[in-house]
């Protein structure tokens, strides 16, 4: 189709809207007026945002607790790509979700049906549609959420960041306390090995063994002279010493060695005990909080501007292209008759 041959399509088109203009009017007008009048029937919709920044994933213990002297991390560093990533999907929980409806009941504002074996699917379909979580050029996470309270909106934006680290606790909580198990059951096993070499080594000691070598060698030397002089009772005395020592001095010389290394051990297994101890009970914020959602009396949703032209643009080209079609079809029917009685 040439220029000419569309500008002449373009006068035809003009031509009939004039003509049917008063149809389009009536239609354009009434549409516009239903579409004010449910843009006020529309419950208003406010919007609160908040902003955080994902930390970086540690073990607090590793972090915190243990020496690691010139090769620290920084747990003031913000977190990169895959540490939004995990965040994102903490946040897209469905235990955050459920905190939050129960919290501030969302089935009654948001008017969910409960007792109802769909209740779960209605909430997580007016979750997505008043909730959302995106992830900025910048790696921070922007929280919207939508309420037909402006207090409200600002409430859950802040109790959901707030949420995210008690999800993560509690995902991070349940391997920490099988380690902590694993660890303390070691510790305490530990503590009771040393402890019995401890009782072992003082009934020994009760015995008279103090210094097995030290006392080996001067009793052997003591024995010697007894003989040279010829002095049969301290003979005896040192026969029953050196028999003690010679009954109990390799079981005093095997417990002291085996403390030693279990004393020389013990501040590695005591660090192991701490780390897990601290990993079990305490942790770090998972996000730093950039911008706290806050009260925001200006409504949102509904845009009724946008409403109206939409709905009013879209009533008027209804119209026009059902009466360019009901106009097509009369023309076509017209050349049917005129060719019938043509024939």
């Amino acid at each position: 189709m040439n220029q000419a041959d569309l500008n002449q399509e373009s006068i035809k088109l003009l031509a009939k809207i004039y003509k049917w203009r008063k149809k389009l009017i009536i239609v354009t007008v009434t549409a516009a007026v239903l579409s004010i009048i449910a843009s006020f029937i529309i419950t208003p919709q406010y919007k609160a945002t908040a902003i955080v920044f994902p930390a970086r994933t540690f073990s607090v213990a590793k972090l915190l607790v243990e020496q690691n002297a010139g090769n620290q991390e920084d747990y003031m560093e913000l977190g990169d790509e895959d540490d939004a990533e995990k965040l994102l999907q903490i946040l897209n929980s469905n235990e955050i979700r459920e905190m939050a409806a129960k919290q501030y009941d969302l089935y009654t504002h948001w008017k969910i049906p409960r007792d109802n074996d769909l209740t779960n699917h209605y909430l997580k379909l007016k979750w997505d549609e008043m909730v959302s979580f995106k992830r900025t050029d910048y790696v921070s996470i922007r929280i919207d959420v939508y309420d037909y309270q402006s207090d409200r909106a600002a409430k859950i934006a802040n109790s959901i960041v707030a949420y995210a680290d008690s999800v993560k606790f509690r995902m991070t909580r349940e391997i920490a306390k099988e380690a902590f198990a694993i660890v303390e059951e070691e510790y305490n096993n530990y503590l009771k090995n040393i402890t019995e070499m401890q009782d072992s080594l003082q009934s020994i000691r009760q015995l008279g063994i103090l210094d097995y070598k030290s006392e080996m060698n001067a009793y052997s030397k003591a024995m010697a002279k007894a003989v040279g002089n010829g002095d049969v009772r301290a003979q005896n005395n040192l026969r029953v010493k050196l028999d003690t020592l010679q009954k109990y001095g390799m079981a005093f010389v095997d417990l002291t060695e085996k403390l030693k290394k279990y004393r020389f051990k013990y501040p590695v297994i005591k660090g192991k005990y701490d780390e897990a101890f601290v990993n079990l009970n305490r942790h770090l914020p998972s996000k730093f909080i950039v911008d706290k959602a806050e009260r925001n009396e200006k409504k949102a949703k509904p845009v009724r501007a946008l409403i109206v032209i939409v709905s009013t643009f879209s009533a008027f080209m209804l119209a026009l292209l059902v009466l360019l079609f009901s106009d097509k079809l009369i023309e076509i029917k017209n050349k049917i008759v005129l060719q019938s009685k043509e024939d």
